[in-house]
């Protein structure tokens, strides 16, 4: 490829945060190149610098050094005027969560045209353009329709048609999957890769799941701020990405190579180097025309074994004297009792069904996955079980008690013993992640205060952030404060944990992870989960799998039963 065919060029670029006293570096002299109508996925584990370099692409946030030039500019040379008029112009953004892309009061059409109105176009251009994307997307039988009644993948949808509103080069996206099941997913796919080809885009998404980055040219993973390999597809034409295009480009061979920048550096893929034995140091041998890099003896570490890769945690993170106490008040009747639930939003015309005649039965100490396409209604029973909703009828049983017919008070204290995990985080931005994890117990009045310390560091540890504790959420990475939010719901040593969604945010490994540990809870504490989902690795580890379509369940089937 020539470089004068690179839309992205970025060379030793550095992007250091600074809060107060505390410097952050989330990239480290990355280099990077994107061929015009190319689809990149770029993907790495939480905090490693992803969504960073999407925002210095996208002009929302400036380098601290480097050089980036996107479409000809440099957009480390521009001035704010240019760099607003830059995001205007030539590229879109393609947000995670709904409330990024799109305004909810208004129609599919006038998000559309709102966004053409800030650029200044006519009302004829407006209304033709939009009514085009509209029908590009496969909704325009939905123009008229108010965001709010719409499901996430037709929402998804509109935020697509938003995004190309001003008429882009590049399209950004932001894991713009992540809050929709894989069937959705596919289709929203499908679409980008035919809007590729019929408006000559060029696409680059920040990804955590494997299968959206297969659908890619190239997948790039990205590692503490650095470009650590790449892998490309191959369709057999010898042209390389540049030929990719359509569901042919399926059907391709993968190779992944660790990538070296300018200065010489790269990266070892972690389970590759531990599996050598590689340490701190590595002795480096030219042999027959190649490099052979070699464990030093006396720094090398131990080869692991199957023994000690397990994901499994050992340790608890309640207490003994706590565990003792779940496991003791579990009788034989079922925790949770959900019959005939319904809940309508709106009347009329505009009435909206989200359930319609839900029945449950969740026994004490079991996972219990509620799986569906977006819009199914698995939040809204969420909801309904944890006292935020009420239904339109039907009853919720809960240690007999009905959770319908409680008084605010007593509904308080219902949602004092059940921990929540919300998938849109709701951490409090100026507190760091102990305050935020610490909040939660004093809100709770648990006693005494003196363990409270311990118990935040513990929590924190056990999902993996012991070295983020005094962060704040902007300066945590999307994993990450779905971490936080985790670890805020088991702190107060809940029975019933409610989870929204909540590996959405997470990569495949930190995912499997955190699964891993609900399920220890589950088994060996007797807690009970009952986890909203569209992540097809939670069926490796729930116990029952409600599956849910239109506001019903329509299917049960049993998991495993021990681990």
């Amino acid at each position: 490829m020539n470089t004068t065919d690179h839309i992205i060029h970025a060379s030793g670029l550095v992007k250091i945060y600074k809060v107060a006293e505390l410097e952050v570096v989330a990239l480290q002299g990355l280099d990077l190149e994107v061929a015009r109508g190319e689809f990149l996925a770029l993907v790495g584990p939480s905090g490693s610098g992803k969504s960073t370099l999407l925002s210095a692409i996208g002009g929302l946030d400036r380098p601290s050094a480097g050089r980036l030039i996107v479409d000809g500019l440099d957009l480390t040379a521009l001035t704010p005027a240019q760099l607003s008029a830059y995001r205007r112009e030539r590229v879109g953004f393609i947000w995670q969560q709904t409330t990024r892309n799109l305004l909810p009061y208004l129609t599919a059409r006038e998000n559309i045209e709102l966004l053409m109105t800030f650029a200044g176009r006519s009302r004829r251009e407006r209304r033709a353009w939009a009514d085009e994307l509209l029908e590009a997307v496969g909704i325009v039988e939905k123009a008229s329709t108010p965001i709010t009644q719409l499901s996430g993948g037709q929402q998804q949808r509109v935020a697509i048609a938003c995004a190309l509103a001003n008429r882009p080069k590049i399209l950004l996206g932001d894991e713009p999957t992540g809050e929709v099941d894989w069937e959705t997913a596919q289709r929203v796919l499908a679409l980008l890769r035919d809007l590729r080809t019929r408006y000559g885009l060029t696409i680059v998404l920040v990804t955590h799941d494997p299968r959206v980055a297969e659908q890619a040219d190239r997948v790039i993973v990205i590692r503490d701020g650095r470009t650590s390999t790449e892998t490309r597809r191959d369709d057999g034409s010898g042209n390389g990405v540049s030929a990719m295009t359509g569901h042919s480009a399926r059907a391709r061979a993968a190779e992944e190579l660790v990538v070296v920048d300018r200065t010489g550096r790269l990266q070892i893929p972690g389970d590759q180097r531990a599996l050598a034995g590689i340490g701190r140091r590595a002795r480096v041998e030219l042999v027959d025309g190649g490099v052979l890099i070699r464990p030093v003896e006396d720094d090398r570490i131990a080869v692991p074994t199957e023994e000690t890769t397990g994901d499994q945690p050992h340790h608890y993170l309640y207490d003994g004297d706590v565990a003792s106490e779940v496991a003791a008040s579990m009788p034989s009747e079922p925790l949770i009792e959900v019959r005939g639930i319904t809940r309508t939003f709106g009347a009329g015309a505009r009435a909206v069904s989200a359930l319609r005649g839900v029945d449950l039965t969740i026994e004490r100490g079991t996972f219990v996955a509620l799986m569906g396409p977006s819009g199914s209604g698995k939040t809204t029973l969420l909801n309904i079980i944890g006292g935020l909703d009420r239904p339109t009828s039907g009853s919720v049983v809960i240690e007999g008690q009905r959770v319908d017919q409680m008084r605010s008070d007593d509904l308080a204290r219902l949602r004092r013993r059940i921990g929540f995990v919300f998938q849109s985080f709701a951490l409090l931005p100026t507190s760091s992640a102990f305050e935020n994890v610490e909040l939660a117990l004093r809100l709770s009045g648990q006693a005494p205060r003196r363990r409270w310390d311990a118990r935040v560091r513990r929590v924190l540890a056990a999902v993996g952030l012991t070295d983020w504790i005094d962060h704040r959420p902007y300066e945590l990475s999307g994993g990450q404060q779905q971490r936080v939010a985790l670890a805020r719901a088991l702190v107060t040593y809940p029975r019933i944990i409610l989870a929204d969604e909540p590996t959405g945010d997470l990569d495949s490994r930190t995912g499997r992870r955190v699964l891993t540990m609900l399920r220890t809870l589950c088994d060996q504490e007797g807690v009970t989960l009952v986890m909203a989902t569209h992540d097809p690795a939670v069926m490796e580890f729930a116990t029952t799998v409600y599956h849910m379509r239109d506001g019903v369940v329509v299917g049960c089937e049993q998991g495993v039963t021990a681990r």
